[in-house]
Formats: C-alpha cells, structure tokens, sequence
C-alpha cells in the first residue's frame, strides 16, 4: 500500500516537473523574443515610429500579457494543489491529468456499484475483458473508473481485495478542489 502510495506521488512529481519545465522553456523563449523587440524599439527611439515599429510594439505588449497571464495560471495550480485539503487523494489518471483516488475492498465495491452478486465482480478480477464489460453494465454514480487489480494474490482472500478507482479533477481558479 504504501509503495503505490510512493509511486502515486513519484507520478505526480514526474508530471508536474514536466509541466513546469515546458512553461519555463516558453517563458525563456518569449524573454528573448521581448529582449529582441525591446532592442529594436530601443533603436527606433529617435526617430519617427514607422508601421514595422508599431507592430512591434503590439508584439511586445501581446508577449507581456501572454507571460502574466500562463505565470498566474501556473501559480494558481501549485497553489491549489498544495492547500488542497484532499491532497494526499490526488493523482495523475492514465491520460495525464490529475485525478482523486478512492480505494476500497471488493466487497464495498460490489455494493456501491450495486452489484447483486459479490461472486460476479470476484470472478471479474480474474479476466480483464470481463472486469471491463462488468464495470461498463455497472458504472460509477460518482464517475470513478475502477482499474482491473492486476496485483499477484496468492492465497490473499478476494473479498479483502483492495480497488482503486480514479476520477478527473477540474482545477478552478482560487478554490481547494473540496
């Protein structure tokens, strides 16, 4: 348990690390693309703008607003993530987004999928086709999509199974994801 708590926090530190250096690639380029027309507006001052020097000025002022505008999107993220009050439930999800994790025993899944039969959803960890088509005929009321334990068993008693489930979280600005 605890080493998938491990690898879930090394998953989501690998992906914010690869965020954070695709934004400071962006921002390294747009800080010499402003220092380039920052040099020629400079070079333009005593003489009268033409219309090459005012698209640069446009330029200038776009790439301004653009930098202000993804920093204060990536402090809000890191902000929310680290005052979120569910952060130890949060994760990154098969596609890379970051998602809240539910883990429970076989047996309470099989009732809040409501299944009928605990040997139906028992049987089910045994095959992925059927662990797949079981959670399509009983999906989620929350929308969690619950991953086939692909775990070695042994002789660990099925009902005694842990599950985990997975739900996409939308980030919005200046809330605690709560």
């Amino acid at each position: 348990m605890t080493t998938t708590i491990n690898q879930e926090f090394d998953r989501l530190a690998q992906s914010v690390n690869q965020t954070l250096t695709t934004h400071q690639q962006q921002i390294q380029l747009e800080r010499e693309q402003i220092k380039c027309l920052t040099q020629l507006l400079s070079s333009c001052v005593n003489f009268s703008l033409d219309e090459h020097c005012l698209s640069a000025i446009k330029r200038l002022t776009e790439l301004l607003e653009q930098q202000q505008q993804s920093s204060t999107q990536v402090f809000n993220i890191l902000t929310t993530l680290t005052q979120a009050k569910d952060a130890q439930n949060l994760t990154i999800d098969q596609s890379g987004k970051i998602a809240t994790c539910l883990k429970l025993e076989l047996g309470e899944l099989a009732q809040r999928l409501k299944i009928d039969k605990f040997t139906k959803l028992s049987t089910a960890t045994h095959n992925l086709a059927t662990w797949s088509r079981l959670m399509i005929a009983y999906p989620d009321p929350d929308g969690y999509q619950w991953q086939f334990p692909s775990s070695k068993r042994g002789f660990y008693h099925n009902s005694r199974l842990q599950v985990i489930g997975t739900k996409t979280v939308d980030l919005v600005e200046n809330s605690s994801l709560n």
